[in-house]
């Protein structure tokens, strides 16, 4: 009899072996999860608050006809533009105004000074006749900014809750916690994607409608923000699609442990 219990347990060890395996390779990916998402949060916040996300470049110079001042670049974070301009001298300027399309000409050996603007959209503009003093203002510009501030903000307590559900996913392994915790990382990577597609969306109007921030000749690239904010969106994409895969139900002898098995097991919640 003896013999028989002992040959029993050693086939059940054997065939749980590897959902043990399994078991380790899911703690594993799901901790990974866990870490990164957390680490995630600090990056979420060092991206939005460093105007690193958009490049602007004049090339050598674009001439601003209503200025009478040349375009040098610009770097552009969530809520402020910073732009490098080239102010020539007096006679230079009476010389220029008279064209409307860029001058070719060395700015380095001209006269002149270098000065850089910024412009915060989170403040309020200096009105003059009814529009703003700072001609890099723009009302649409500004909805955008207040737009990628709410989300941004909402998206850093969402990673922060999610992260917490995470790490209580591991103290409890029932199934319910780790879909919890993947619908929390959908959330939190919705709210960052919307605040990468409205900074795409504030670029494409820029191009388009404001000629003293983004003049014709000009182009521009993403910076390294830019990419800091896509990087928290596929984290959280991946650990969301990571506890959502790990969330199946296991039973019986589909659990690697008994405690696991009891722990998916219906349960009534009373009061």
């Amino acid at each position: 009899m003896e013999t028989d219990k002992m040959s029993t347990a050693s086939s059940v060890g054997a065939e749980r072996r590897p959902l043990m395996q399994a078991l380790v390779i899911e703690r594993r990916i799901l901790f990974g999860c866990t870490v990164f998402v957390g680490l995630c949060t600090f990056l979420w916040i060092t991206a939005v608050c460093t105007e690193k996300w958009v490049y602007i470049s004049g090339g050598d110079g674009i001439y601003l006809p209503s200025r009478g001042n040349y375009f040098l670049w610009s770097d552009s974070g969530v809520w402020e533009i910073c732009r490098n301009v080239f102010h020539p001298t007096e006679s230079l300027k009476h010389n220029a105004s008279v064209h409307t399309t860029p001058i070719p000409i060395d700015l380095t050996v001209i006269a002149g000074e270098y000065y850089t603007n910024c412009t915060n959209y989170l403040s309020q503009p200096i009105m003059k006749n009814g529009k703003p003093v700072d001609p890099a203002y723009d009302v649409d510009i500004a909805s955008y900014v207040r737009t990628m501030i709410s989300f941004g903000i909402i998206s850093l307590f969402v990673m922060a809750m999610g992260c917490g559900f995470s790490v209580y996913t591991f103290r409890n392994p029932r199934y319910m916690f780790k879909r919890l915790a993947a619908g929390i990382h959908f959330i939190s990577t919705s709210c960052t994607l919307v605040v990468v597609q409205v900074m795409m969306t504030s670029v494409d109007h820029m191009k388009k409608n404001l000629r003293y921030i983004y003049p014709e000749h000009a182009y521009h690239y993403y910076h390294v923000s830019f990419f800091l904010a896509w990087f928290v969106v596929l984290v959280n994409l991946f650990a969301a699609a990571s506890f959502l895969w790990y969330s199946r139900k296991r039973k019986g002898d589909k659990a690697a442990t008994d405690e696991l098995a009891m722990a998916d097991e219906p349960t009534i919640i009373g009061r």
